[in-house]
């Protein structure tokens, strides 16, 4: 079967959950969450760990990479967990044994797992958006899609989406739990990073990947979803279905809000309410250029 392929990129707490929720509503469309099979600065990604197994021309090589892939410690996050429970270990070997054993065919497959009856299939990585020239390279007819949004209302929504998380911290938010102004700092400065990335990666793929990049601002589609969704089915080439519109909010930092039906429209604006003077301070001055070019401040 041939498929078609989308991918959803950006910054954490853009909406990107929110689009593949969407998405996966329409008949023909299958996304994937988040393999962090790229990779990101800080980590390596399933494809670097491929690379340890040896060439995988050789049978046992690929036995041994299927086994790591269902290993409890590597199994970490919500696509390895769904992988484990639902796709036997055998019939995923017997998948790449048949493949050309390729990084692209091990991304395709894993991808290929969650689908049924799709013909579209895709991934969401946020990380991901460093690597569109290499996903538009394995997959040069694919759709990408950038999520994006004000950075201080992302800043609010990252504070206390690791502020009020209840399961275990990982480095360093638990060690900085205790001096919370510290904890707002580090949150600040390495999501304003990943932001001001973010924003450069738009104005590079905007000019080298007219036809296959397209840029979704979380305001817009929180605003005006039918609108929204309609332009953006267009782009994918997809009729435009109804059902995509029937969602709840179940990935917010502000617990009070989630499991209520449609969109939730004070998301936009929230931000406003939470933010500390010393923040608000930051982004007016590190961030005014930006800011403006995408219309958060005139």
């Amino acid at each position: 079967m041939g498929f078609r392929y989308i991918f959803i990129v950006g910054c954490d707490r853009t909406g990107t959950t929110l689009l593949v929720r969407i998405l996966n509503k329409h008949k023909e469309i299958c996304i994937s969450n988040q393999t962090h099979f790229m990779g990101h600065l800080a980590r390596p990604g399933f494809r670097q760990k491929m690379k340890e197994f040896g060439d995988l021309s050789d049978d046992d090589n690929v036995r041994r990479l299927v086994e790591f892939m269902y290993a409890e410690p590597f199994a970490s996050g919500f696509y390895w967990r769904w992988l484990r429970k639902n796709v036997e270990p055998e019939a995923l070997l017997q998948c790449i044994l048949d493949s050309d054993r390729s990084e692209r065919a091990l991304f395709s497959l894993l991808m290929q797992t969650r689908a049924k009856d799709e013909t579209i299939l895709g991934e969401k990585t946020p990380d991901h958006i460093q690597y569109v020239p290499t996903l538009l390279e394995w997959f040069p007819e694919a759709r990408i899609i950038h999520t994006f949004r004000d950075p201080r209302a992302v800043f609010v929504s990252e504070f206390y989406h690791h502020w009020n998380q209840s399961g275990p911290e990982s480095f360093p938010y638990k060690q900085l739990r205790p001096i919370k102004p510290l904890y707002s700092l580090f949150v600040l400065f390495h999501m304003s990073l990943e932001w001001f990335l973010a924003a450069r990666y738009h104005f590079k793929y905007k000019e080298r990947y007219p036809n296959n990049y397209y840029l979704l601002k979380f305001e817009d589609l929180i605003g005006d979803p039918e609108n929204q969704l309609r332009r953006l089915c267009d782009f994918l080439g997809v009729e435009f279905q109804n059902e995509m519109l029937e969602q709840k909010v179940t990935n917010t930092g502000f617990a009070s809000r989630r499991g209520k039906t449609g969109f939730d429209k004070q998301a936009t604006d929230r931000w406003k309410d939470h933010i500390n003077p010393l923040s608000r301070t930051w982004f007016s001055l590190w961030g005014k250029k930006y800011l403006k070019e995408f219309g958060y401040i005139h």
